[in-house]
């Protein structure tokens, strides 16, 4: 049943935040390909758990390779940007399940992203950046790109996410709530990742990404604006840790109507026009 499910792979996820909590990360080959095989098996290769350089488990979400029709049948068959980084196609991303903790310090702090942990709130996007980049190659701040895929799969399958958007619970349904991580005198402020119902899923499911509805603000890479204009990182090459997304960098590009990219600055460029933005 849908409920033995989310059982399943919840008593799996807790073993290992569990296992992290009380004794730290995990270095050991044999211990880590367990709990990779067992997140595996619960989640039908849908989840697993990924180690960085200093051994932190972090639970991860499986998206396969998606084409743009897929999304919208007026978009053609190409694939879509978040799958191609520097010029090369990418066969899947995997993204995290649950908003991420940081653990450590300095050039030692190391974003993790674990069930029942309270998320980190109050950070800027370079340092976000940094402690994401600093578990080693191939970890990456989620990007817009990455963002875009996920919304307009949920928009094209007619499921929209809820969360703890309402202290806890969710505005619309307020029985769903998930557990409390932060309280303000009597006032619910965060939930703990991944308590809410399947609900809170990108998908519905026990295997979906949690909480992009809610809980905090999340932050991206490979997106600005400066003085209105829109400008990203081409494709998905902001998942690439190497990529300077400094104030200064020339990775930026602007964006024309015909989707076409230029140096920022540009005339005719896409402006964001906040008394037309909706919300």
């Amino acid at each position: 049943t849908s409920r033995e499910l989310l059982d399943n792979v919840r008593a799996v996820e807790d073993w290992i935040t569990n296992h992290f909590l009380e004794r730290g990360p995990t270095t050991n080959e044999a211990v880590q390909k367990e709990m990779s095989q067992r997140l595996l098996d619960v989640s039908f290769g849908r989840n697993d758990v990924i180690f960085d350089d200093q051994g932190n488990p972090s639970i991860m979400v499986r998206i396969p390779e998606t084409r743009l029709n897929v999304l919208d049948s007026s978009w053609g068959n190409a694939l879509h940007p978040a799958f191609i980084v520097n010029g090369q196609a990418v066969s899947e991303l995997w993204v995290a399940k649950y908003q991420a903790f940081t653990v450590g310090s300095g050039a030692s702090e190391r974003a993790v992203v674990l069930r029942r942990r309270d998320p980190r709130v109050n950070y800027g996007v370079n340092r976000a950046l940094t402690v994401c980049k600093q578990k080693g190659a191939g970890w990456h701040l989620m990007t817009n790109a990455e963002w875009g895929l996920i919304l307009n799969w949920c928009k094209a399958n007619g499921f929209w996410p809820r969360g703890s958007n309402n202290y806890g619970r969710d505005y619309s349904r307020t029985a769903e709530h998930g557990e409390a991580s932060y309280i303000s005198g009597t006032t619910i402020v965060r939930v703990a990742t991944g308590t809410g119902p399947v609900g809170w899923s990108h998908d519905g499911s026990p295997f979906g990404i949690f909480d992009l509805n809610g809980n905090l603000w999340e932050l991206v890479g490979g997106f600005r604006l400066v003085d209105g204009e829109i400008q990203i990182l081409e494709n998905n090459n902001a998942a690439d840790n190497t990529k300077d997304q400094s104030d200064a960098s020339e990775e930026w590009k602007a964006i024309m109507p015909d989707g076409s990219l230029v140096e920022p600055g540009t005339e005719g460029t896409l402006k964001y026009d906040a008394t037309n933005a909706d919300g």
